[in-house]
C-alpha cells in the first residue's frame, strides 16, 4: 500500500509537469519573436575624393518576425561607448556620418553615442512576417581626406516604446577613401587639337618664368614622371634645325634628355602647385620659323 501511494504521486507531479513545460511553450511563441538581417556584416561606401561629390549610400535591413504577435518599435543606434566617428588605425582623424531611416524619415545619427529619443513612425512588423527598412548612411569627409578605410561599428536595434530591445545586430560602416591623384596645367595656356599649348613667344636666350604651373591634387604620396618628345630640344617642323632648352618644375632641374621622376611622399593628402621656367640655349645663326617640343607630364599615386 506504501508503494502504491508513492506511484501515484509521482504521476501526479509528472503530469503536471508536462502541462506547465506546453504552456511555457505557448507563452513563448505567442511574444513578438524579432531577427535582423543587414545583408552584410559590412556596410561599404566607396569614394574617391577627387571625383566624388558625395559618399552616399542606402542599406536594406531585413526585419523577420517568427513569433505570434506583431513587433513594433523604432530604430536605435549604439556606438557602446566609442567616440562617433569613423576612423583608421594611427590616426587621430574622425570622420563624421548620417544615418537616416528613410520610411520615417528619423534621424538616427549617433552623434552622443546613441540615436536616443527617435520620433515619428513606428515600424510594425506583423506576426510571422518580414518587413524591408531602408537605412541612408551619408559620410562627410573633410577636405583632403587622406586614403584608407575608415570604419565604425554601429548597433542597431529596434526598441518598443517601453525600453525594451526586439532584436539588435551591430553592422560595420565602412568609407573606403581611394589612392587616387590627377595632373593638370593651369595659368597661361591655350588649346591647340585638344592639348594644352605654351606660347615662348620670339625665342632668345636666357631663363623665362613662365606664367603657368602644373598642379598636383593627391590622396596621399605621388610620382610625378615627365618626357620630353624631343629630348630637350625645340625643333622646327620637317627640317633638321633645333634649339636646346631646359626646364624647371617648380625648384626641380627637370633633365629632359631622358625620361626624368621625382616622387613626393607624405601618408596626408596633398595639392601642390609646381610653377614653369624655361632656360632657352644658344639661338644664333638658328633659321627662322617655329620651334616646338611637345612634354608629357604624368602622375601616379604611390
Amino acid at each position: 500500500m506504501i508503494s502504491g501511494s508513492v506511484r501515484k504521486s509521482l504521476m501526479a507531479a509528472t503530469v503536471a509537469l508536462g502541462v506547465m513545460t506546453l504552456a511555457g511553450q505557448a507563452s513563448a511563441q505567442a511574444k513578438c519573436n524579432l531577427t535582423m538581417d543587414p545583408g552584410s556584416d559590412q556596410w561599404i561606401i566607396r569614394y574617391n575624393p577627387l571625383e566624388d561629390d558625395t559618399a552616399v549610400r542606402d542599406f536594406d535591413l531585413a526585419l523577420i518576425n517568427s513569433g505570434q504577435t506583431p513587433c513594433n518599435g523604432r530604430f536605435n543606434v549604439s556606438l557602446r561607448g566609442e567616440p562617433y566617428g569613423l576612423s583608421t588605425p594611427g590616426s587621430r582623424v574622425r570622420v563624421p556620418y548620417a544615418m537616416r531611416d528613410e520610411q520615417s524619415g528619423a534621424d538616427l545619427t549617433p552623434r552622443s553615442g546613441t540615436s536616443g529619443i527617435v520620433t515619428g513612425a513606428q515600424i510594425h512588423v506583423p506576426k510571422e512576417g518580414r518587413e524591408m527598412a531602408r537605412i541612408r548612411v551619408a559620410v562627410q569627409p573633410p577636405a583632403n581626406l587622406p586614403y584608407g578605410r575608415y570604419t565604425q561599428t554601429a548597433y542597431i536595434a529596434l526598441q518598443a516604446a517601453n525600453g525594451d530591445v526586439h532584436a539588435e545586430r551591430p553592422v560595420t560602416l565602412v568609407l573606403e577613401a581611394a589612392a587616387a591623384t590627377v595632373i593638370g596645367l593651369k595659368g597661361e595656356f591655350t588649346r591647340q587639337n585638344g592639348i594644352p599649348t605654351i606660347s615662348l613667344g620670339d625665342l632668345s636666350q636666357g631663363t623665362r618664368a613662365l606664367n603657368t604651373s602644373v598642379y598636383v591634387h593627391s590622396t596621399a604620396g605621388y610620382r610625378v614622371s615627365v618626357t620630353s618628345q624631343n629630348l630637350g630640344k625645340l625643333r622646327q617642323a620637317g627640317t633638321n634645325w633645333s634649339i636646346d632648352y631646359g626646364l624647371q618644375l617648380g625648384t626641380r632641374d627637370v633633365n629632359l634628355t631622358a625620361p626624368y621622376s621625382f616622387d613626393v611622399v607624405s601618408a596626408q593628402a596633398r595639392r601642390d602647385d609646381y610653377p614653369l621656367t624655361v632656360r632657352i640655349g644658344d639661338t644664333t645663326g638658328k633659321r627662322a620659323g617655329d620651334y616646338s617640343d611637345i612634354l608629357t607630364f604624368t602622375v601616379a599615386a604611390i
